[in-house]
């Protein structure tokens, strides 16, 4: 099984000034509606994607032994699942 990444569900607000641009960037008028997965310390938005939960879509399953209950595609062939925790303030989450 490959190991999940895990991070905190965080709103817009709680983002770092840099990951606010990055937002907006991302997402124009709809970036302080959204959530995000918080970005690791070490990851700047010049090299790294900002995780936004806009299109995450509940469907539960098993993969390889991680469970998930929530989706998002990235590609035709990619998608990252996501197993976000009951009260919704962290996700373990694996790309596929």
């Amino acid at each position: 099984m490959t190991t999940p990444k895990e991070a905190n569900i965080i709103s817009f607000h709680e983002l770092k000034e840099e990951w606010q641009k990055e937002a907006l960037s991302n997402l124009d008028e709809y970036a302080e509606e959204a959530v995000y997965l918080e970005p690791d310390e070490s990851h700047s938005p010049k090299e790294h994607i900002l995780k936004d939960l806009t299109e995450c879509m509940p469907y539960k399953g098993d993969h390889e032994g991680f469970k998930y209950n929530a989706s998002i595609g990235i590609s035709n062939n990619s998608g990252m699942l996501l197993n976000i925790s009951d009260d919704g303030e962290t996700a373990a989450y694996i790309y596929v």
